[in-house]
C-alpha cells in the first residue's frame, strides 16, 4: 500500500501549484455546472464510503426552505451542489456569518469516467477580495475490483490515505488509515448485521463506532 500511497501522493504535488493558479476560475466553472442545491446543518454528502462514521464526525442535518440567496447568511449552511447528472460536484459554507467578504469553505469535485473523484479543497472570496486559498488535493480512485484508496496532501505537504477494502459481495471488509505523522496503519474491521447493516467498527478489540439501536 505504501508505495501506492507515495506514487499518488508524487502525482498531487506535480500537480499542486497548476491547480493554485487556476483554482479561481476551477470555482467558477463548477459554480456554473450547478443544475440544484442542497442544505444541511454540517458535512452531510460525500464521496467517501462511511465517512461520518469512521472519523466519528456528527452527520449535519437536513435543512429545507432554504433559497440559494440565502446560503452564505449563516456558517451554520453547507451547500451542496449537484449537477444535471444527480452527481455532487461542489461543498459550500460561509466562515461568518452573512460576510462573504471574510470567504467561504469550498470544495469542488471532478468525477471522472472510472468513478474516480479529485477533491479540492480551498478558502473561497465570492467577493474577490482576495484570491482563493488552496489547502488540500485528494484522489479517491479504484486500484482493483477489490480496493479503492483515497490519498491527500495539505499545503505543508503532509498526507493521509484510506485503503478501502472490499469483499466479494462489494461490501466494505475493512479500511486501512496512514498518514505522514504515524508509522503504523490502523485498521477499522467493518461489522454487518444479516440485513447487510453496518452495525459496528472495530479496532482489534476495541468498538470504535456502532450503530444506535
Amino acid at each position: 500500500m505504501r508505495s501506492t500511497v507515495f506514487e499518488i501522493r508524487k502525482e498531487l504535488l506535480d500537480k499542486w501549484s497548476e491547480v493554485e493558479q487556476n483554482i479561481d476560475s476551477m470555482i467558477t466553472k463548477k459554480l456554473s455546472e450547478i443544475s440544484y442545491w442542497k442544505y444541511a446543518s454540517d458535512e452531510y454528502y460525500t464521496h467517501l464510503p462511511y465517512f461520518h462514521e469512521i472519523n466519528k464526525f456528527k452527520k449535519g442535518r437536513i435543512l429545507k426552505n432554504i433559497t440559494e440567496n440565502e446560503r452564505f447568511s449563516q456558517k451554520i449552511i453547507h451547500s451542496f451542489g449537484f449537477n444535471e447528472l444527480d452527481q455532487l460536484i461542489i461543498m459550500q459554507y460561509p466562515q461568518v456569518d452573512n460576510d462573504i467578504k471574510l470567504g467561504t469553505g469550498t470544495q469542488i469535485y471532478n468525477i471522472n469516467s472510472d468513478k474516480s473523484v479529485n477533491t479540492y479543497v480551498t478558502r473561497w472570496y465570492p467577493k474577490n477580495n482576495f484570491p482563493a486559498k488552496l489547502l488540500a488535493i485528494s484522489e479517491f480512485k479504484p486500484l482493483d475490483e477489490h480496493n479503492w484508496i483515497d490519498v491527500g496532501i495539505g499545503a505543508n505537504k503532509n498526507w493521509s490515505a484510506m485503503n478501502y477494502i472490499y469483499n466479494d459481495f462489494r461490501g466494505i471488509e475493512k479500511v486501512v488509515s496512514c498518514n505522514s505523522d504515524v508509522e503504523t496503519p490502523l485498521c477499522y474491521d467493518f461489522i454487518f448485521d444479516n440485513a447487510k447493516k453496518l452495525e459496528k467498527i472495530m479496532i482489534g478489540e476495541v468498538v470504535w463506532w456502532k450503530r444506535k439501536k
